[in-house]
Parts: structure tokens; C-alpha cells; sequence
């Protein structure tokens, strides 16, 4: 005797089908959400984690060190954009551009992506000095959603060399400035 086949009709087929599609769409925004949290996450962290490196080799080299926006890890940007990465460089003649390629400590390359990064009007660098102090005026770089132009999270760095992060509410705040 043989064994009827067994199989899903189409009808049940396009029932999963729909099922799995509205499923889907629930879950998407969500999904959205998530991924651009953890982008500004990882954002601010490795922000934070150039400025403590930058602090801490001012101090140990004795000498002023430099953090600045950069697109080729060779020349500092002119404008406040940190979205495409940065670079930290010893700066003993306190110059706005590294004397040597052999003074680059550091230099985080980022592709421009979802994110824009800003800093304060006027400060597009920190200069770290070897006391660990910052100096100049407080500085903050502001990170936005680039498609969104909602703000999302704030690095800001005080006189004294310390940075923290400031995350925003669940309200959604204007980005400061155009994406």
C-alpha cells in the first residue's frame, strides 16, 4: 500500500507566506532602532576611548597631544566634521597640522555612514596638555542621525581632559545643525 504524499497546499503556503511578512514588518522599525543605537554606541566609545588614549599620551610623553577630525590620517580637517574619523598626534610646537607622519599615536579611519559628528563651533581639535587638562573651552561633538537629522547622543570633554557621554531621551531632539 502506498503512502499518500504529503505536502502544503497553496493555500497554506500563502497563509505562512503573509504570516511570516507581517511579522516581518512589525519587527523592522524596531530592528531599525536597535542598529542605530549600537552604531552611536560604538561611535561614542571609540570616540572616548581616542580622547583617554590622547590624555594619557600627553602625560606619559611629557608633551601636548592633538585629536582632530581627519579623512587620510595625514592632514587634520579644517571644519568640525568627525564623522569620518580622527587622528591623535604629539604636538610639542602646538601646531594645527602634525609636523612629522612619525608623530601619528593614533588614527581611527570610519567610513561616512548613518552618523554625523560635529563639534562645538570653533574647536575642531583638543589639544590635551602633559598635566591631563584639556585646554581651551569645554567641547562637545554632537552625534545625528544622518537621514533622520535627530540628535542621538552627545561626547563632551572638559577643561580638566575628562570626557563623558550623554545619551538622549526617548523624545526625539532636532539634530543642531543640516544633515
Amino acid at each position: 500500500m502506498e503512502r499518500p504524499v504529503r505536502g502544503f497546499t497553496l493555500v497554506e503556503l500563502v497563509v505562512v507566506l503573509m504570516v511570516s511578512g507581517l511579522l516581518a514588518a512589525l519587527a523592522a522599525p524596531s530592528f531599525a532602532a536597535m542598529l542605530e543605537r549600537h552604531r552611536t554606541r560604538a561611535f561614542t566609545h571609540q570616540l572616548t576611548a581616542s580622547m583617554a588614549l590622547s590624555r594619557l599620551g600627553a602625560v606619559r610623553l611629557g608633551q601636548p597631544v592633538t585629536l582632530c577630525p581627519t579623512r587620510d590620517g595625514l592632514r587634520c580637517r579644517r571644519d568640525l566634521a568627525w564623522e569620518g574619523g580622527w587622528m591623535a598626534y604629539a604636538d610639542p610646537g602646538r601646531r594645527d597640522q602634525p609636523a612629522r607622519q612619525a608623530d601619528i599615536l593614533q588614527h581611527v579611519p570610519l567610513d561616512e555612514g548613518p552618523l554625523l559628528a560635529r563639534s562645538s563651533a570653533g574647536r575642531h581639535r583638543i589639544r590635551f596638555l602633559p598635566t591631563g587638562w584639556s585646554s581651551g573651552s569645554n567641547l562637545s561633538i554632537r552625534i545625528c542621525s544622518r537621514g533622520a537629522a535627530k540628535l542621538l547622543g552627545t561626547v563632551v570633554v572638559n577643561n580638566a581632559g575628562r570626557p563623558r557621554t550623554e545619551r538622549q531621551d526617548n523624545a526625539p531632539k532636532p539634530c543642531p545643525y543640516p544633515p
